[in-house]
């Protein structure tokens, strides 16, 4: 079997004080890395996402369930990447994982997807979220008309231009400078507002379990009369909403070749993290069918607004609310931080546009990456509501995920000798249950949800032509 040229060098680099990009910085510890994971994470799904599911599935049982199902899919991912991220501590994450298992083109459309779905989708989504919950405080934001509207529809959807995009769009272009400026300062900015989030989150916990105005005939029914396959169908599409507040977890590993000891640190994160943010979100749940029945759930535009102002007055609401937009900011914060690694590493390697890899000379940051990624997720803002740009950004990234961890089974057959500090557990059987599972979930969404999942592999294809002109160049070169 011919030999890849990155696996070769693999042990040289390991050797090196900057293991795969000596140009990046090696600065992030495992506090920062795991701020950096929880802060990915936890940003303004588990705040909004609960009315969407409750309006799929309208009972608790199934509503509980999706959240352990996908925190529990969340979780044997995990442990299946924090695996690869110890025989491979690049920077680029599943980019590298995916090229060293499957061949450069895999690892390519990896990153196209998390760069023009994935990661600029999600921008733009929390950053719309991060308007939204300002709208709580300042209600003329979603109550003013837009100051542009053409008429022009995007996938179905207006190119809407007002006080909520432009508002969005500035939060997006603060996070681009603060990561531009290097990954010390953003890795501190990281620590900072992922404290913030996780105290708003637990108060607002707090609050409804201490306020005694909470009851156990809201989370009524509990189960539906009868399971059929339409509830099946509900629970797939309710997956989507679930993932998408899961959706982060794997970006740590983004950061690989800019934390301190990777073959330990970042496994550990990865776990850590994700442990920790299945917790929060079964406890959050609770708290909101406390105080909102299930039925009224779906009525609610900003549901961790309104049972905080329900549970402990308007007061309250407002610190929770104050809470939940430094939880989104943070957010937008993390996804710009980990986010252009894998687009910077395509460029690295000069299977797409080499300017991409280039690294501030001053900074060390990859500040072509970091400011492509912010114009891109600015522009998203524009087109497409909150639900809309999570649907594009779930569908295309769980089916990268479902490769990555077969990619434990695949590398282990190809690097038998290869070093690994930590091995997945339940290998194999933790790494195929979260392979078929995902498998299922990718199948379902294209059965359920065709426009949108049919959009999303008509954006991955298109990142072809790219590929093969870029490496064509590099072979000329």
């Amino acid at each position: 079997m011919k030999r890849s040229p990155h696996l070769e060098t693999l042990q040289t680099r390991k050797a090196e004080p900057h293991t795969s990009s000596p140009e990046l910085l090696r600065a992030l510890g495992l506090k920062e890395a795991v701020a950096i994971n929880i802060g990915c994470v936890i940003g303004s799904g588990i705040f909004l996402v609960p009315a969407t599911i409750a309006g799929h599935l309208h009972a608790m049982g199934p509503i509980m369930l999706v959240w352990v199902v996908a925190g529990l899919l969340t979780f044997f991912g995990a442990l299946s990447l924090a695996e690869l991220s110890s025989v491979l501590p690049q920077a680029g994450g599943p980019y590298v994982y995916l090229r060293e298992s499957y061949g450069k083109v895999w690892g390519f459309l990896f990153s196209w997807n998390d760069f023009f779905i994935n990661k600029a989708g999600s921008l733009a989504a929390v950053a719309i979220a991060f308007t939204t919950y300002l709208g709580y405080l300042v209600p003329a934001i979603g109550q003013s008309p837009p100051f542009y509207q053409p008429g022009w529809t995007v996938f179905g959807h207006p190119f809407t231009f007002g006080w909520s995009q432009l508002i969005a769009i500035l939060a997006i272009a603060l996070v681009t400078i603060i990561n531009v400026r290097g990954v010390q300062f953003g890795g501190m900015v990281m620590n900072v507002f992922t404290s913030a989030k996780v105290a708003a989150l637990i108060f607002l916990i707090l609050a409804v379990f201490l306020s005694g105005k909470g009851s156990t005939a809201n989370m009524l029914p509990w189960w539906p009369e009868s399971w059929s396959s339409e509830m099946t169908a509900a629970f797939g599409l309710a997956m989507i909403s679930a993932l998408w507040a899961y959706d982060g977890w794997i970006d740590v590993t983004l950061t690989a070749g800019e934390t301190k000891n990777p073959t330990r640190n970042v496994p550990l994160a990865l776990i850590i993290s994700v442990a920790a943010i299945i917790s929060l979100y079964l406890l959050a749940n609770i708290a909101y069918a406390l105080i909102i029945p299930i039925n009224d759930m779906p009525n609610s535009s900003r549901i961790a607004a309104d049972v905080a102002d329900l549970a402990i007055g308007p007061i309250g609401a407002t610190i929770v609310v104050a809470g939940i937009m430094c939880s989104t900011f943070g957010t937008l914060n993390g996804m710009a931080l980990s986010g252009p690694r894998s687009i910077w590493a395509t460029g690295h390697d000069r299977v797409f546009a080499p300017a991409l890899g280039k690294v501030h000379s001053r900074f060390r940051s990859p500040h072509v990456a970091i400011i492509t990624i912010g114009i891109w997720g600015a522009l998203l803002t524009l087109s497409g509501t909150y639900d809309q740009l999570t649907a594009y950004v779930v569908f295309g990234s769980w089916v990268f995920y479902a490769m990555t961890a077969v990619g434990v089974i695949v590398l282990r057959k190809k690097m038998p000798g290869a070093p690994r500090p930590y091995k997945a557990w339940g290998y194999p059987y933790a790494t195929l249950l979260f392979a078929g599972i995902a498998a299922w979930f990718v199948c379902n969404t294209l059965v359920e949800d065709p426009r949108d999942a049919l959009i999303g592999i008509g954006l991955l294809i298109l990142g072809l032509p790219f590929y093969y002109y870029w490496t064509r160049g590099a072979k000329v070169n």
